[in-house]
């Protein structure tokens, strides 16, 4: 019976969340020794035994080849980690032999992402079998560079521009030569962070296709410069983030939902509040937002006429730092466009007032529906007007969307928004919310991706609106027509979308 117990101690554990056939280590020209628990002379063994089957393998105290330093996608990374207790020896075969208790274990992920994690080999054996037993897979594997199998490799772009040939995360002045030289778009820039632990990180965001990457600058932990550290991406609104962020032990990833705060702070929680403080560029530098191309929008959002005389409500983010600002509604069945400028603003509650100031226009007929001041009940029936993505996927025609005020209250508790079901997407911040009476609600602002909470948008409450009118140099008179109350809602929907305009910025 003792004998069985020891065959079953004896049998190595593995645990592996990919096969290496279906990685492809082929793909990738180096091997990098990230991180190495062992004896020097185990660690010259695990150095040659790889060379031997044909890997480029790197120390971590080396100097990284150049294009390793360039694109840190060419590499494979490993730890290995070993603890062996020497056993006493029972006769001279065992002296001979040199028998141990070993547990080892070893990780192998790409710069962004854990590819293999093994648990470890456990069992009774010589300290060499546990580091063979452990690393077999590698060993057994017939490795043959093939550079142009890994998609990885080949430059990224960000709107249009390739960043990996101009990007080198081992130094941060190159790092800011590109903002200085392309400019930033949202929170891309140099940021640090703050939160609890000993860990500090230095990033750079970095716009990569429609999200958003957080690369290391300076070795922290187990994280090295060029490392991904998180991914980011932007909600309907451009204040809330869902985030995937590495911790520190570079296997577990854990997602939250973070707030951008006047385009310079993140927070976030992972298990305590977490902040990030953009260093770089410095607010509001000139030069910094990244230019549309001539001739090009560089966005656009959504918004609601109040007035005959052109007064239009939208969120402040939709005109944030615009210099051109153009509307377009329909009249009379055509539709216009006009030059239109800011005449008051709200930042804290993200809330603007934009004016028509054009030649061409020559005001409109009395609005044929009711501002709203009071509070409407959980339950209502409401429908979000906008424009989502109208300068790319969507097209300009208008999108209409219904829901219910499932919460009076918002995002962490605020009060100044309805959480509505109501779809919303990028492009329908700044639209109205109206009820089935053809009552004005409030202004949509952002919404929750699907991924993180099904149907969860905010619409800033009409009394913040009206509060922000008040403010206004000239008084104006809102809309005050009941007509709507007894039209279908088909026939609503035609009158109201007159009244609901696209704005495009640039």
């Amino acid at each position: 019976m003792k004998k069985f117990i020891l065959f079953l101690l004896i049998i190595p554990f593995f645990s592996f969340s990919q096969n290496l056939r279906e990685i492809s280590l082929d793909s990738y020209k180096y091997l990098v020794l990230e991180e190495v628990s062992t004896t020097q002379d185990k660690k010259v063994l695990l150095f040659n035994k790889l060379k031997n089957k044909g890997y480029s393998v790197i120390d971590i105290d080396s100097k990284y080849p150049k294009d390793l330093r360039r694109n840190p996608n060419l590499g494979l990374y490993i730890t290995y980690e070993e603890t062996c207790v020497h056993n006493e020896a029972s006769n001279a075969i065992d002296v001979l032999k040199g028998s141990y208790d070993c547990k080892a274990h070893f990780t192998l992920y790409t710069n962004e992402e854990v590819l293999v994690y093994q648990k470890g080999w456990e069992g009774l054996g010589s300290s060499i079998t546990a580091l063979e037993k452990t690393l077999k897979p590698i060993l057994k594997y017939n490795y043959r560079y093939k550079p142009f199998n890994n998609k990885k490799q080949s430059s990224t772009k960000s709107n249009d521009t390739e960043i990996s040939t101009e990007l080198n995360f081992l130094s941060e002045k190159s790092i800011r030569n590109y903002f200085d030289k392309n400019g930033t778009e949202l929170i891309e820039g140099i940021w640090e962070y703050s939160g609890s632990g000993s860990s500090e990180y230095r990033l750079a965001i970095v716009k990569k296709d429609y999200k958003f990457e957080a690369i290391v600058l300076e070795r922290s932990g187990k994280f090295k410069a060029g490392d991904l550290k998180a991914t980011l991406e932007t909600a309907a609104s451009d204040e809330v983030l869902s985030i995937k962020w590495r911790m520190g032990d570079k296997r577990t990833t854990k997602k939250t939902v973070g707030t951008v705060k006047n385009n310079a702070i993140i927070e976030f929680n992972l298990n305590g509040t977490v902040m990030l403080y953009r260093i770089y560029p410095k607010f509001n530098k000139k030069g910094n937002q990244k230019k549309a191309k001539t001739g090009e929008w560089a966005g656009n959002g959504s918004g609601i006429i109040i007035s005959k005389s052109g007064y239009i409500v939208t969120n402040h983010h939709v005109i944030e730092d615009a210099d051109n600002i153009e509307v377009e509604f329909i009249i009379d069945g055509e539709v216009n466009k006009f030059n239109a400028e800011i005449v008051q603003s709200d930042k804290t509650n993200d809330l603007a007032i934009i004016k028509i100031f054009d030649m061409n226009f020559d005001g409109l007929d009395d609005l044929p529906y009711n501002f709203k001041t009071r509070s409407s009940d959980v339950g209502t029936k409401v429908y979000a007007y906008g424009y989502p993505m109208a300068l790319s996927l969507m097209g300009k025609e208008i999108k209409i969307t219904d829901g219910i005020i499932s919460s009076k209250s918002g995002l962490d508790g605020d009060i100044t928004t309805y959480q509505i079901t109501a779809p919303i997407q990028g492009g329908n911040s700044g639209g109205p919310l109206f009820d089935e009476k053809g009552n004005f609600l409030g202004i949509n602002s952002s919404g929750l991706r699907k991924d993180i909470a099904d149907n969860v948008g905010y619409s800033i409450k009409s009394s913040y609106v009206l509060n922000l009118i008040d403010v206004l140099p000239k008084s104006i008179e809102l809309p005050s027509n009941t007509k709507l109350q007894s039209l279908p809602l088909t026939e609503q929907i035609k009158e109201i979308s007159k009244y609901v305009v696209l704005v495009k910025v640039k």
